[in-house]
């Protein structure tokens, strides 16, 4: 069974709500660093005073790319990339382009993924969202290959903001990983977060799943422990 520390660094802390303010975006941040997860994501505004917060921890400094379309041009990705990075981003989750996936330009994808490999390399983590929701099973298989041979570290199934991943889909993106490298990262279904879904989904072969709750679910899992004991 694992520790608290190490079901904590299986889940990354997400909070994209525009309303924030900097007092609400370093109070969530404090939230991710007592519970010790993986990473805090916010947009990317807010990375320089999220690695404020979490300088000295080893939680990472989450940012999401052409969040949450994917349709910006190829250079405004690789800015905000840049910009990320810049201001302390260490895990780097990018939205694919769906409509170029959907035409087949796949040339346009793999420069997209290298840009983000190449750019991330020796920083961060990279991650590429796929919005599962809109692809078919033949779009997520080749774009969960491409990931994997352009040396992504995850492929992620949603953004949460278009529609929710299903078993099906967290299984067919599993299996259709081709190296030791590339990890799987389920997102965007907030409400079906709860304590039970996490471990059902660590046992299926899951990695990381991003939420909102993630501090909430460590604090369950602590109790779940202490209740076994």
């Amino acid at each position: 069974m694992l520790t608290v520390a190490e079901y904590a660094k299986h889940l990354d802390m997400a909070v994209h709500l525009q309303k924030l303010g900097e007092a609400d975006i370093r109070q969530y941040a404090r939230q991710a660093r007592e519970a010790n997860v993986a990473a805090f994501y916010t947009n990317p505004f807010w990375n320089a005073v999220v690695a404020e917060e979490l300088a000295g921890s080893d939680v990472r400094v989450g940012a999401g790319i052409a969040f949450p379309y994917g349709a910006t041009t190829t250079g405004v990705k690789f800015a905000e990339i840049s910009d990320a990075l810049e201001n302390g981003a260490t895990a780097v989750d990018m939205v694919v382009n769906i409509g170029a996936l959907k035409d087949g330009n796949y040339v346009l994808i793999d420069k997209e993924l290298a840009g983000l490999r190449d750019r991330c390399a020796g920083t961060a983590l990279t991650k590429l969202i796929f919005e599962v929701a809109f692809l078919t099973d033949e779009e997520i298989v080749t774009l969960t290959r491409m990931c994997c041979d352009a040396g992504l570290d995850y492929v992620k199934t949603s953004t949460g903001t278009e529609g929710f991943p299903t078993e099906h889909h967290v299984k067919l993106m599993r299996d259709s990983i081709t190296n030791d490298r590339t990890k799987l990262k389920v997102s965007g279904v907030p409400r079906q977060f709860t304590l039970a879904a996490t471990l059902w989904m660590l046992d299926m072969g899951v990695d990381l799943m991003g939420t909102r709750s993630a501090a909430n679910l460590v604090a369950e899992y602590a109790a779940h422990l202490a209740e076994k004991s």
